[in-house]
């Protein structure tokens, strides 16, 4: 394979996914293939498990506050029963804390697992998904400690440039309550804005060492069971002989794959607008046919109401890892293609040398020389 400037690996990039998530022309595979996709981005699990968790917390702390509200004055009794109703609630919420923590390494290790088999399925095409998932398992849990290390490495500085912030920003909160609701809320900005800044960088520094690692380090433990130290030592041996390619690449692959992902989910929030907006006005027309009709039409009335909730929901799940799975396969399929151009064994799986088309040419004989004891024929 000849080596492709991040520009020209578009093309071909494009063709892979294109080839890799309809190849059969069957709705089942693509949804196979994209959920695998899907499953490898982390912005995916917020989507699905992040928000939903949040409206659970949210639903709880509205329920807790009513609660609270109707307790009667507390009186020494009931700030006995207070604290210990407060020792169990610390109890619980670092159980819960404990079960998070356990929870998402075993996601991110399912998360580097399915970036193995998702790199198989965009290298290979061979859209086996059990297949590419069993045979990465000692890779993986080598990737899985870098990916590991890595993510609590972000954590401490993380941690550390944002801490002083928060201090700050603690101590501007506690100075404008003291002055009550005619405060001005400016300082309180003020502290905010760098710590937003902060948090901005550290998310792109973190979304280019999460891409370095998934797009330069896994192929060569993929393909050549390559220790880490051999992985990264290609990875930087590249960054110093190719540096403007290696960033141009980078830049690219932010810049395209978010351009796809915000036209996708455009169309998918218009469509299920027009869909959301069509279920109000059916359930507006049911219920006034509906509610009036006594109990047991009210019942089915709210069954209907829920089955359309259920079915809109299902069709935005479904949505999103349409989205989230075609931007993965593409950027997998960028990433193989780029490398795959420096990197031989990558490229020669990606295209495999044609061998009918290596030819040896062979030269014509030279005609033979005369006898020494005979004169040239010009004589």
């Amino acid at each position: 394979m000849t080596t492709l400037s991040p520009a020209d690996a578009l093309g071909p990039a494009f063709r892979r996914a294109r080839e890799v998530m309809l190849a059969p022309k069957r709705l089942g595979f693509f949804l196979k293939i994209a959920l695998v996709a899907a499953l490898t981005q982390p912005s995916f699990y917020s989507v699905t498990i992040s928000y939903p968790m949040q409206g659970v917390q949210a639903g709880a702390g509205a329920a807790m506050r009513h609660a609270s509200s109707s307790i009667a004055p507390a009186s020494n009794f009931s700030s006995g029963i207070g604290a210990v109703a407060g020792g169990i609630t610390f109890a619980v919420l670092a159980a819960f804390l404990l079960i998070g923590l356990l929870f998402s390494i075993l996601i991110l290790y399912v998360l580097c697992r399915l970036r193995f088999a998702l790199f198989d399925l965009v290298v290979y095409k061979h859209g086996k998904v059990r297949e590419a998932w069993a045979k990465y398992g000692k890779q993986t849990l080598r990737y899985f400690g870098v990916v590991l290390l890595a993510s609590l490495a972000f954590l401490v500085v993380a941690a550390v440039t944002a801490a002083p912030f928060f201090v700050r920003i603690i101590k501007t909160a506690n100075v404008l309550g003291l002055q009550g609701q005619n405060a001005n809320p400016w300082p309180l900005l003020a502290q905010m804005l760098p710590l937003l800044g902060v948090i901005f960088l550290l998310a792109l520094a973190w979304a280019v060492v999460d891409a370095v690692v998934q797009d330069f380090v896994l192929p060569s433990m993929a393909i050549e069971d390559a220790s880490i130290e051999g992985a990264f030592g290609r990875f930087f041996t590249l960054l110093r002989t190719d540096t403007g390619s290696v960033l141009v690449y980078l830049l690219l692959r932010f810049v395209v794959a978010l351009g796809i992902s915000w036209v996708l989910m455009m169309v998918v929030l218009v469509a299920l607008l027009m869909l959301g907006l069509g279920g109000v006005a059916v359930g507006a027309g049911l219920f006034h046919v509906m509610w009036q009709g006594g109990a047991g039409m009210q019942i089915v009335f709210v069954m209907i109401v829920a089955a359309m909730a259920i079915v809109l929901l299902a069709l935005y799940f479904v949505a999103s890892i349409s989205v989230y799975g075609t931007v993965a396969v593409f950027k997998q399929s960028y990433a193989a293609y780029f490398f795959g151009s420096r990197y031989t064994e990558l490229g020669n799986r990606l295209e495999p040398p044609d061998e009918d088309m290596v030819t040896v040419v062979v030269e014509p004989p030279l005609p033979p020389l005369p006898p020494l004891q005979e004169p040239p024929p010009i004589w």
